[in-house]
């Protein structure tokens, strides 16, 4: 499952990812993932919760990997991923794939510590 959820105000996009998915789930959400980043404009945050994802097959990694440099190319700012040590396989997926296109997202445990990194960096 997949939910992307919009917050205009914050201008950040929250992706909560659990479960398996299939390459059509993808593409639907990372459609909706780059039109919620158009009404936002350049400067976005993208938070990524991938605690309870497995890992996507090859197909949906490089829908996946098409996705974040299409937002890259929309103007994020960045993308934290909020992980789970206990699933390290998806975490190393996530982490490839975005060295793949230029960029190491920071790593951390829940929402409330990427929420302060934002913070922090903004």
């Amino acid at each position: 499952m997949l939910d992307i959820r919009s917050n205009f105000f914050e201008h950040k996009i929250i992706i909560t990812a659990s479960g398996k998915t299939d390459l059509a789930e993808i593409k639907t959400a990372s459609e909706n993932i780059l039109k919620s980043a158009q009404k936002l404009g350049p400067g976005f945050v993208v938070i990524t919760d991938i605690r309870g994802f497995a890992p996507a097959p090859e197909e949906g990694r490089l829908e996946i990997q098409n996705t974040l440099k299409e937002l890259l190319g929309l103007g994020m700012a960045g993308e934290i991923r909020i992980i789970d040590i206990q699933n390290a396989v998806t975490s190393n997926q996530w982490q490839r794939t975005s060295r793949a296109i230029g960029y190491t997202a920071p790593e951390v445990s829940s929402l409330v510590e990427a929420e302060r990194l934002i913070d922090e960096l903004g």
